[in-house]
């Protein structure tokens, strides 16, 4: 998921980003932050069908689980498939944000002046913190603009990265999921059980503000790539005595893992 940042004093602007247009209203240090606008209308739903049988699925389950149990699979006892779609996401998100920070900053003078004056302000030196001899002490109001890229290939399930299933993730098989095929499917638990979870969360992250932000000026949050697969699997208990695990066996390709 988006990290979130912390802006220390070197913080940079980003490269890419465009220079705003400036205007004295962009620098008001008081007022309520601008609240993150999510924009997630690239997002699609996909569901994959299981191309594995139950009693294939358990065979696979013996073979991995008497491993895991160290024992040989004609001591294992392997109990009824549970069929489930586990969620699975890939998404690309940037970040977007200007904010005014306040930075003081001190300016040497003459021993000899007696007062400086800035706009409507007059100021009388004084010895400098940090500055040798003589000096005068400045707000400034920054304005900065900054942008941020995240992507990731989520294992809803888990809530985990998933790069090993890019492969089955953006392969053939795959068909539009609606929301009533949604609501009539066996979805796994799981942190991330849809789409919107995903959105909820890594808005949640990005919502976050720089520490010594005095005010957010615009924040926005755009997907240009939200796509949420619905992937079957077959969830295997394999047991021997006291000590059993759960097998998780991908109803697609075969592919065996336990269940976290």
């Amino acid at each position: 998921m988006m990290a979130k940042k912390k802006t220390s004093r070197s913080t940079k602007t980003s490269k890419s980003a465009k220079k705003p247009t400036l205007s004295a209203a962009l620098f008001k240090t008081t007022g309520a932050n601008a609240k993150v606008k999510v924009d997630d209308r690239k997002k699609k739903t996909f569901y994959f069908s299981g191309k594995i049988t139950p009693e294939r699925a358990k065979e696979l389950a013996l073979k991995e689980g008497a491993d895991l149990l160290d024992a040989s699979p004609k001591d294992v006892e392997v109990a009824a498939p549970s069929f489930k779609y586990d969620f699975f996401c890939i998404y690309d998100a940037t970040l977007e944000m200007k904010f005014v920070r306040v930075r003081e900053q001190e300016i040497g003078v003459n021993e000899n002046v007696a007062g400086v004056s800035i706009g409507k302000t007059v100021m009388s030196p004084k010895k400098g913190k940090d500055t040798p001899g003589n000096a005068i002490s400045l707000d400034l109001a920054e304005l900065f603009v900054i942008k941020r890229n995240d992507s990731m290939v989520l294992d809803g399930t888990t809530g985990s990265p998933a790069k090993g299933s890019l492969t089955l993730l953006r392969g053939p098989g795959k068909k539009a999921a609606s929301n009533a095929w949604i609501g009539k499917a066996p979805v796994s638990a799981g942190k991330f059980s849809g789409i919107d979870k995903v959105v909820k969360e890594v808005g949640r992250v990005a919502s976050a503000v720089p520490r010594d932000a005095k005010r957010v000026v615009e924040h926005n949050l755009s997907f240009t790539q939200l796509d949420g697969f619905y992937v079957p699997h077959y969830y295997v208990k394999v047991s021997r005595g006291q000590k059993s695990r759960i097998m998780r066996v991908n109803a697609v390709n075969g592919n065996v893992a336990l269940k976290v």
